[in-house]
């Protein structure tokens, strides 16, 4: 199971496994108990990919909060004395104790106890910096190099003129013409032909 799967409805309890979607929203299966239900419109559904804690140096994200506490030694469970458990998140992950209220660190003591056995948490894992700032050299290696080829080759390569001809056609002649006269008189007119001497 992935983060991006997981969801917290606001009045149910528990967290909610997405399996199937409707045309006003999802159908849920309740982690541990497995009960299926729809949520409407009316329900404010988070998804917890989507969920981060305040702590002292910026936001975090809600999988790298559950990364740091899968490789604590021992967590809190939420119903222990808040001090305590307020005081390891401020070890942990440098929780911001002034902006987080009791009532959210209960429900994220809750959720980690809920997912810590069904969440596959290697999926929680993102790419080192070094990693990726390696990825993104490659990359930026890669283009300058296809840049310089093509350039090469639109200098070693450059297309010939090539002069247009000139196309004539051909004049034709024009057939000559026969001109014929028609002279009528009266009924039995004579009718008398003209023809163009042929030179």
């Amino acid at each position: 199971m992935e983060l991006k799967d997981v969801v917290a409805i606001a009045g149910q309890s528990g967290l909610h496994k997405i399996v199937g979607r409707t045309k006003n929203g999802l159908i849920v299966e309740t982690i541990g108990t497995g009960r299926r239900f729809a949520t409407g419109f009316q329900d404010k559904v988070s998804v917890l990919e989507d969920i981060s804690i305040y702590t002292v140096d910026e936001d975090m994200r809600l999988n790298k909060v559950l990364l740091k506490l899968k490789a604590s030694a021992e967590v809190p469970a939420p119903k222990d004395d808040m001090k305590k458990v307020r005081q390891f998140l401020i070890e942990t992950i440098q929780l911001d104790s002034e902006r987080v209220y009791d009532n959210d660190i209960k429900k994220l003591m809750n959720w980690f106890h809920i997912l810590k056995d069904v969440l596959d948490f290697s999926k929680l894992e993102e790419p080192a910096e070094e990693q990726v700032a390696e990825n993104i050299e490659a990359t930026a290696d890669e283009v300058n190099k296809n840049e310089s080829i093509s350039e090469t080759a639109s200098d070693e390569i450059k297309p010939r003129k090539v002069a247009a001809k000139k196309v004539t056609v051909p004049k034709i002649a024009a057939p000559k013409n026969v001109a014929i006269k028609a002279n009528s008189k009266g009924a039995g007119g004579s009718k008398t032909t003209y023809r163009s001497k042929t030179v």
